[in-house]
């Protein structure tokens, strides 16, 4: 199985990047590539945990940008970790990261979370927190049962602990994976509320700037979405890519589990070296 879309610790994942090898290899994954939000920090262990493993490793990572007034999520496959310009997009990423993480916080209070960053800054082991890490401070402290339901009351638009940010444009982040010589992917393009039309937009932008490839496959995606999906594939000459978006054992999606990709796509790694 090939499984390009996962996250470790290093981000908002549960596991290690040894852990994550660990269950990628349980599962009899071949290919894997680790798409930690907004960060390269897990692949180097990941590659070194990997050395001696009959796995191929894929440096990925998965951009949080702005388009018009949606938070969309770019992935980059194949990418050199240390080009200069995509470090230089990270950090300014990780800059905005924690200044909404601090805002997410104070929110957090108004609703009678105390110490809201701190105590998610140890969930995650970093400062580079993300929602799913306040939600976890929600469920710990007994205000919610669950990551949904912490969404659907506090953390997701609209809501009293949402906080928009300015992330990086698309044109911003294709070109960082680009430069640093990926291929950009548009994450999960069912998840973000769009109609048809501004999907077909929001592809367009994409291509536009060198956008090469679209999530097919991503999670718990159903034949009818997965078929839709590889349907807008071919209409935009974009290739196909797949990945269970596994976050640690709180995923209902296991690791390299999701489903095959429809056979009228063309799968991204059709040209890799694999």
């Amino acid at each position: 199985m090939i499984d390009l879309h996962c996250h470790s610790n290093f981000s908002d994942g549960e596991l290690s990047p040894s852990e994550l090898l660990k269950k990628a290899i349980d599962y009899s994954v071949r290919i894997l590539a680790l798409t930690d939000h907004d960060t390269i920090d897990g692949l180097a262990p990941l590659h070194h945990a990997a050395c001696d493993a009959d796995i191929k490793i894929i440096s990925g990572i998965e951009l949080s940008v702005r388009w018009k007034k949606y938070d969309i999520h770019i992935i980059g496959l194949n990418i050199t970790p240390n080009d200069p310009a995509l470090c230089t997009l990270i950090a300014q990423q990780n800059t905005r990261r924690i200044a909404r993480a601090h805002k997410i916080a104070e929110c957090l209070l108004k609703c009678g979370v105390q110490d809201a960053f701190l105590k998610a800054s140890v969930i995650a082991g970093h400062q580079r927190i993300g929602r799913p890490h306040f939600a976890q401070v929600l469920i710990n402290d007994s205000l919610v049962q669950d990551m949904n339901t912490a969404f659907k009351r506090y953390l997701g638009r609209g809501k009293a602990a949402y906080v928009p940010t300015q992330w990086i444009s698309i044109d911003e982040a294709v070109a960082g994976i680009v430069q640093a010589g990926g291929q950009a992917v548009i994450a999960h393009p069912l998840k973000y509320g769009l109609t048809r039309s501004k999907l077909h937009e929001l592809i367009i932008a994409f291509k536009t700037v060198g956008g090469v490839g679209m999530e097919v496959i991503s999670g718990e995606t159903t034949v009818t979405e997965a078929n839709e999906l590889a349907g807008l594939c071919l209409r935009f000459e974009l290739l196909a890519s797949t990945g269970s978006d596994y976050h640690g054992n709180s995923s209902r999606m296991l690791l390299g589990q999701q489903r095959t990709l429809p056979v009228n796509c063309t799968p991204i790694w059709d040209k890799w070296d694999i």
